[in-house]
């Protein structure tokens, strides 16, 4: 009887004291948060597809100053609003290149602000509709905003012209021949260097 209740005391012993490994002490939980690991610079985009990269990288080569997740986040709207609307989403940032030089800031003399230089004074009524939270022409700063209206106003035109993209590129710039031309220039290399990656498998 007393070797049962010696060896009942001994378990009890080990089971208090974990110092047998069938019984091992819990570990304490590291509160502490770990260090969330930032994205690298090179790949900003979430879902990055052939023709985001390739935005990407057109924004980051002509605005060398673009913060490279400024750039990726401008791709995806370029993506986003080109979907929303039907447009190609090389035209849509190839205006942007040569309407504002990937400047969200850029102001023109004439009043045409952001990204895609929307003119505050013939668009404000519509701009504020589409978008309640716009009050001034400073609004337009926004990425964002800037580009899915700036995309609807190419798409209309678009629509005005039959869909053709040199035609509603000159009703997008009130007739502007030379940002026509560049605007498709730089479609056309875009283009070429997305097939070039296909060929590749990229």
């Amino acid at each position: 009887m007393k070797t049962y209740k010696f060896i009942a005391a001994a378990l009890i012993f080990v089971f208090l004291t974990g110092s047998c490994s069938v019984f091992p002490r819990a570990k304490k939980k590291n509160t502490a948060k770990a260090p969330q690991s930032q994205p690298a610079k090179t790949q900003p985009l979430k879902d990055p597809g052939v023709k985001a990269r390739n935005i990407y990288a057109l924004f980051t080569q002509k605005n060398p100053r673009l913060e490279p997740s400024s750039a990726g986040k401008y791709a995806e709207y370029v993506i986003e609003a080109a979907g929303k609307f039907g447009q190609d989403p090389y035209v849509i940032a190839a205006i942007i290149v040569h309407e504002s030089t990937v400047n969200n800031k850029a102001v023109s003399k004439g009043g045409d602000y952001g990204l895609m230089q929307v003119r505050w004074k013939v668009h404000e009524k519509a701009i504020k509709q589409r978008f309640p939270k716009v009050k001034r022409a400073n609004d337009m700063f926004d990425p964002r905003t800037n580009i899915m209206f700036g995309t609807e106003i190419f798409a209309d035109g678009m629509k005005r012209s039959g869909n053709d993209t040199g035609k509603g590129l000159l009703r997008y710039s009130a007739g502007n021949t030379k940002l026509r031309d560049k605007v498709l220039a730089t479609v056309k290399e875009l283009r070429t260097k997305e097939n070039a990656q296909k060929k590749k498998g990229k």
